[in-house]
């Protein structure tokens, strides 16, 4: 049997090493409150693919994309070694993590539970209610009117 070493492609672990080269010169550009928002992806026909985890670090890398393409043209040793290996373009895109993802339905539901309105609104989403004569509609206003502060709930 083959160990770990001889199974793993020469391809993957230079791949691999590239990356995480890209990953250390992003982090030397970035600002630091972006460092848990940016993952590098994958770099192909020299483009360098940058996933983050919300579309405002999106359309901030993208406002950032010509200094950090200069940067990495600067400071990449990949580009002096090899032409081919210069990245000419910054691709930048969203994804949200599953883990965060349902890390967040979690605490949405737990918020949900607290979600609290005042009480002027309570009262014109009761009196638009009462205005309606849907009963699914009529009912799910006055479930929401309900999410008042107030222990004591009176109608107005």
């Amino acid at each position: 049997m083959k160990s770990i070493n001889e199974q793993i492609s020469t391809r993957f672990i230079a791949q691999a090493k590239k990356l995480t080269r890209y990953k250390r010169l992003l982090r030397n550009i970035l600002p630091a409150e972006c460092y848990d928002h940016v993952e590098v992806a994958n770099i192909r026909d020299q483009n360098l693919m940058l996933i983050t985890d919300s579309p405002v670090w999106t359309t901030r890398l993208r406002q950032l994309s010509p200094q950090i393409l200069q940067f990495i043209r600067d400071n990449s040793s990949d580009a002096q070694a090899d032409r081919s290996q210069i990245i000419h373009h910054i691709q930048i895109s969203t994804r949200y993590h599953p883990s965060n993802g349902n890390q967040q339905q979690t605490l949405n539901k737990k918020d949900r539970l607290r979600l609290q309105i005042s009480d002027k609104t309570a009262t014109l989403l009761s009196q638009s209610a009462e205005s309606i004569d849907h009963p699914q509609l009529k009912a799910a206003l006055l479930k929401v009117a309900s999410h008042t502060g107030r222990k004591n709930k009176t109608e107005a």
